[in-house]
């Protein structure tokens, strides 16, 4: 499991940075969509796998 993942899982309230590292943006901190979790600068989303935002959500009641 990868270090954000991994935090995802266990710190509450942590929201990875922006991935999209071409970005004018800066790499804020994301935030939660329901589905994925989506850059507030750039509209960048992640893509996890659907198995782990099903274990997130059921972990953190969202």
């Amino acid at each position: 499991m990868s270090i954000v993942r991994e935090n995802l899982m266990e710190v509450k309230n942590y929201s990875p940075y922006c991935g999209n590292w071409q970005s004018w943006c800066n790499n804020p901190r994301m935030s939660f969509n329901g589905e994925q979790f989506v850059c507030p600068k750039c509209n960048f989303i992640t893509e996890f796998p659907k198995r782990f935002i099903k274990k997130y959500k059921q972990k953190w009641n969202k």
